[in-house]
């Protein structure tokens, strides 16, 4: 052992600093008045990344160094023991950021450039889906089918744990997340021509050490230049908070069309961390009203069609060019129009199979006002095996909404009134004036307003249906 310790101290009174190259040892010599000490030795350090990916720690190699100084880069410098460790969280502002890395051991400095890239962990929980049908609720962006509106600049489409997709935005600090929707939405034909709404819905969610509290919504109308906003929306610290504006009164001013939805911090909010929110269920109820969606078929199935049907057919007719002459507003178009049709195999009642189709379209109505059910309706007479009772045509107006189209069928009998037509004189070209047989159902809408118009033949030949109308008197 004192020949070791001897050859050590004559090592070190040498005096010399020996420096190799950056990844190999500094030896620094001590001057006459360390005699006998160890020297201090900083070879390298290393660099780990933890947490979202913006936690970075750094492990120097030492020896006899009693403290060591890191500068991250960014903020002050930080002073830790031999064999401890530093680390630091970079701010999440910016998604990437490059860096350099300065270490001080021994009057030794070491560095190192670094790019820190943020990664943000997405929430795993989604709001309820709307259970509204599709032609009650103007999807602007829902888990469910045909929305119209699409992530813009700083958004992008997640899906969580459970299948459903929500919107991601972040950076809200001074960026907007952008909501671009496929065409302009205006507002009073949002559904159909004179069939608009009243309301937008939006669910929120935000983390409030790594997102925001307050939140900015701006409707931009781009064909007028009009941006209308509503401001300082309290939002709920690591829940799904949900927004129902009215669009006449509580924006800046009125909203009558738009094209692009901006989610921002709002002006007394704050913006923390990586300022992420998470949105879902951008949708517009239809307003309260009679007016039944094409109700003469000329968009083909579109309003009337099932989203569920359990062991049946979704579809709920099969569309027809042989239609009445007449339009829905009672004009002779002189020629035929499209209708709804049904064949022997498509037909309900005692000739119900899986096959069997019904015409299905909600309405939210004025409580208690009365209202009549119109339409046209044609069956074939060419023979063939008639059911009992004969062959016919079924319109109801049922006493409330059903998710399940075969619930429906099973509840036919909760109504609100209801026609089974028998007249059989060929399709509707077959018919005096080309017309076939008006059908006036009067009836009285329930407590809720909420009601259903539903179709279906019963018959061996083809049936047919045009122009559906609820009219309030």
């Amino acid at each position: 052992m004192n020949l070791i310790k001897k050859a050590t101290s004559a090592l070190l009174l040498i005096g010399l600093v020996i420096s190799c190259d950056d990844d190999e040892f500094v030896r620094i010599a001590p001057d006459d008045s360390f005699k006998g000490q160890t020297a201090a030795v900083f070879s390298s350090f290393s660099t780990a990344i933890s947490g979202d990916g913006t936690v970075v720690t750094v492990t120097p190699i030492t020896v006899g160094v009693d403290s060591y100084v890191v500068d991250f880069g960014d903020g002050g410098p930080v002073t830790a023991a031999q064999g401890e460790t530093a680390s630091y969280d970079y701010p999440n502002i910016n998604a990437s950021e490059d860096y350099t890395i300065t270490v001080t051991a021994g009057g030794v400095t070491k560095t190192e450039d670094i790019t820190v890239n943020h990664t943000i962990q997405p929430i795993s929980i989604a709001p309820s889906t709307p259970e509204g049908k599709r032609y009650n609720l103007f999807n602007i962006f829902t888990s469910s089918s045909f929305p119209v509106g699409s992530a813009g600049s700083g958004g992008a489409v997640i899906v969580t744990d459970s299948g459903d997709e929500i919107l991601e935005f972040s950076r809200l600090h001074s960026d907007s997340g952008v909501v671009s929707l496929s065409d302009e939405v205006v507002i009073a034909d949002a559904f159909a021509t004179g069939v608009g709404s009243s309301e937008i819905h939006f669910d929120v969610y935000s983390n409030f050490p790594e997102g925001i509290d307050k939140l900015k919504i701006t409707l931009v109308d781009s064909t007028n230049d009009v941006s209308h906003v509503i401001d300082d929306l309290d939002l709920t610290d690591g829940e799904w908070t949900g927004f129902d504006f009215n669009l006449a009164t509580d924006f800046s001013s009125p909203v009558t069309q738009f094209t692009e939805i901006l989610f921002e911090t709002a002006t007394s909010g704050t913006a923390k961390d990586h300022a992420t929110i998470y949105v879902d269920n951008i949708y517009m109820p239809r307003m309260t009203g009679s007016t039944i969606i094409n109700g003469d078929f000329e968009d083909g199935q579109d309003f009337w069609k099932w989203g569920t049907f359990t062991d049946g057919e979704t579809n709920p007719f099969g569309s027809s060019s042989d239609g009445s002459d007449f339009d829905i507003d009672g004009n002779d178009t002189g020629g035929k129009t499209r209708g709804a049709k049904w064949s022997a195999s498509q037909s309900g009642g005692e000739f119900r199979t899986s096959s069997s189709r019904y015409a299905y379209q909600e309405l939210v109505l004025t409580p208690g006002a009365n209202y009549v059910l119109e339409y046209q309706y044609a069956i074939k007479d060419d023979s063939g095996t008639d059911p009992i009772g004969g062959r016919r045509v079924v319109g109801l107006i049922l006493d409330q909404h059903y998710d399940d189209g075969a619930d429906a069928v099973d509840n036919l009998g909760n109504n609100l009134g209801f026609d089974e037509g028998f007249v059989a004189e060929g399709k509707f070209s077959d018919t005096d004036n080309n017309f076939g047989t008006l059908v006036q159902i009067p009836f009285t809408a329930n407590s809720s307003g909420e009601v259903a118009v539903m179709f279906y033949a019963v018959s061996p030949k083809d049936a047919y249906i045009d122009n559906v109308k609820v009219i309030a008197q």
